[in-house]
């Protein structure tokens, strides 16, 4: 399945008159990594973090903002799993239990 999904550094800018026509639009595209806000509005703010459907908002940021610790993935069709130094070494280890009896 060829997917159609820019990889890269993008911007889409869109004007809007209701913020729920915004997030609706935002979230019906089959890909969802990362999305920005750009407000002083902490309404607004909370609105984009429990609605828009990425895997993370960044708020006053562009979506190539990244540290080591976070999680990086994506949600719909975007990415695979969820990555990151945490994740990482998650999947690269092997859980072992043992039980003593004395």
């Amino acid at each position: 399945m060829d997917k159609l999904e820019v990889f890269g550094p993008v911007v889409c800018v869109y004007g809007y008159e209701q913020m729920d026509e915004a997030i609706k639009q935002a979230n019906a595209l089959p890909f969802a990594f990362q999305a920005s806000v750009f407000t002083q509005n902490l309404g607004v703010v909370t609105k984009c973090v429990h609605e828009l459907e990425a895997a993370a908002v960044m708020v006053n940021d562009h979506t190539a903002f990244r540290v080591d610790w976070m999680p990086f993935a994506g949600h719909k069709t975007s990415g695979y799993g969820v990555g990151g130094i945490e994740y990482t070494m998650h999947d690269m280890t092997q859980e072992k239990l043992a039980v003593i009896k004395i």
